[in-house]
């Protein structure tokens, strides 16, 4: 049933991903993803001009934004995603206790140091009404791009910025990444379920973790996450896992992290509305983040120390708006993101604008073409920082799907 749900129709992501639907849910049934992604960066200069003592010895190189992969390449070809699992109820349960488990074999950041990750191993009990428990490791209850799952639901090839460097953590220490990222992930136990409320829904879920994804916590601190969403209209079935609606949603995270031998606040916050209806879907949503804010590598070229600034804010969102209609779609997004607003010497700002087109050649099989028109800013930085910021070039991503 996951794999045919319509993409221009909402879901309910808490329940599709880890409960088992239907009368007679299967024991154990197969499922994944693969997605074939060819990128490229249009007019990203080298960077020229540099003068300061730390930053021009790399005058001439091209910033990290300015590459594709690792090495020098502006555009290549890549195995973006290849995520294989399996799925299924325990017999005589009446499919009130689901499993779920996949591993992660694409070139991304999850596997930034690892060939095989393991992404989903959950078990979730649906015993007591109103209060499904899920435990294990699976996704957090954050903002919806973020929580749906990308290649059924996403409209665009890459995450906005707010959603990718604000929700999307990846662990380092002394300059250097010690594993992948997150894939917003963690383990922990969370409570969650989904009402019908009126003609609408209302979901909500609670999740205590560890704070980090993998087998063993590495301290006693734990991460706090919520979520709600309420779905005032609902056109159709409210009980329907998929369908088209109005919806507000807010979630709210905190935890500690360890950062240069002292423990720091990571408080991140936000919500959104979207709307989705015949075909059309527009969704606005906001995110605040307070604390640990991971500003890449500094400076931003290959090799340099991995960021992660202990004491900052950063706000960001998006909007956009697409439409589909049978075998091709396409969208608008516009997202930008503040980046250390309450320090004017660090303060960054990204600005995008993604035209879409997308083509549907069956419900499990699909290609996004998005062109990326990129800025970023460094309003009161050096000039060097204005110069590095000035070279951001577009971004222009193929990316082909299939499910099963």
């Amino acid at each position: 049933m996951l794999f045919f749900i319509a993409t221009a129709a909402a879901a309910d992501w808490l329940l599709l991903q880890g409960t088992e639907t239907g009368p007679d849910p299967a024991a154990v049934r197969p499922w994944g993803f693969v997605q074939a992604l060819g990128e490229g960066i249009a007019f990203g200069p080298p960077v020229a001009g540099l003068s300061s003592e730390t930053l021009a010895p790399f005058d001439g190189e091209r910033a990290s934004f300015n590459r594709v992969g690792s090495g020098d390449a502006t555009w290549g070809l890549s195995i973006r995603r290849a995520r294989a699992g399996l799925r299924g109820a325990i017999p005589k349960t009446q499919g009130r206790v689901a499993w779920l488990m996949a591993a992660e074999f694409g070139d991304n950041q999850l596997t930034r140091l690892d060939p095989v990750v393991l992404t989903d191993a959950s078990v979730t009990f649906s015993y007591i009404p109103g209060a499904r428990i899920r435990i294990g490791q699976f996704k957090l209850p954050l903002g919806e791009e973020a929580l749906e799952m990308n290649p059924l639901a996403a409209e665009f090839v890459n995450y906005s910025a707010a959603t990718s460097q604000l929700l999307l953590e990846s662990p380092s220490a002394a300059g250097a990444y010690t594993a992948g990222a997150s894939g917003f992930r963690d383990v922990g136990v969370q409570v969650f379920d989904s009402f019908k409320v009126g003609r609408g829904s209302l979901s909500y879920a609670l999740m205590l973790s560890n704070g980090r994804m993998g087998a063993l916590d590495v301290d006693d601190t734990k991460d706090v996450s919520g979520r709600v969403s309420w779905a005032p209209v609902v056109w159709g079935n409210a009980d329907a896992p998929h369908r088209d609606e109005v919806a507000l949603f807010a979630f709210w995270q905190q935890g500690e992290r360890m950062i240069d031998g002292e423990a720091v606040a990571r408080v991140r916050r936000g919500g959104g509305v979207q709307v989705e209806k015949a075909g059309w879907h527009a969704r606005v949503e906001v995110i605040q983040a307070s604390g640990a804010i991971e500003a890449g590598t500094s400076p931003p070229f290959p090799g340099q120390p991995v960021v992660v600034v202990a004491e900052g804010d950063a706000l960001g969102g998006y909007a956009y708006v697409h439409y589909e209609r049978g075998l091709v779609g396409g969208g608008v997004r516009y997202d930008e993101l503040w980046r250390m607003y309450d320090t004017p010497a660090e303060l960054r700002v990204f600005r995008t604008v993604t035209a879409d087109v997308q083509v549907e050649i069956t419900p499990r099989a699909r290609i996004l073409l998005d062109y990326e028109l990129r800025w970023m800013l460094a309003p009161d930085g050096s000039a060097d920082a204005q110069t590095i910021a000035a070279t951001m070039g577009d971004r222009v991503s193929l990316q082909a799907g299939v499910t099963f």
